[in-house]
């Protein structure tokens, strides 16, 4: 089955992005990941990865044409039918494990707790409560 592979969107705005060169010949076999082609945009010169594996059958675009993200760029032959680019085989994956979530603990029954600490003059902060201790106690 042929796959027409779109050119990336690469650049950060709309400008065509210009073929410099293919890196492979109508042909040859390539992986998913392998380097297709390099191009340039108005920022960087920079390759442009293949999407699938197979057969690299024919170039839409020769060197010099400016094409714009989107537009078809190769035909590549792959074995079954054509898949999504994110598409990844789950053979040699380990399945996801099912997780339930569990009951929540029952609350306590009676619930014991300290009587709260008696409020010290000074606030909380230590340096607070040392200075209201250094003060001399004024009887009431």
């Amino acid at each position: 089955m042929d796959l027409k592979m779109k050119m990336p969107d690469l650049a950060t705005t709309d400008s065509a992005i210009k073929v410099i060169r293919w890196l492979v010949t109508p042909g040859q076999p390539i992986k998913r990941g392998d380097a297709l082609l390099e191009v340039e945009t108005d920022k960087a010169t920079m390759e442009v990865e293949c999407i699938a594996t197979g057969i690299f059958k024919e170039p839409r675009a020769q060197p010099g044409d400016t094409l714009l993200a989107g537009q078809i760029l190769a035909v590549i032959e792959v074995e079954g039918p054509a898949r999504p680019a994110s598409a990844e085989p789950t053979a040699g994956r380990p399945t996801p494990e099912v997780v339930t979530p569990e009951a929540p603990a029952p609350a306590p029954q009676s619930v014991t707790s300290a009587p709260p600490a008696p409020k010290k003059d000074g606030g909380m902060f230590a340096k607070n409560r040392a200075a209201a201790d250094s003060k001399p106690s004024t009887p009431a």
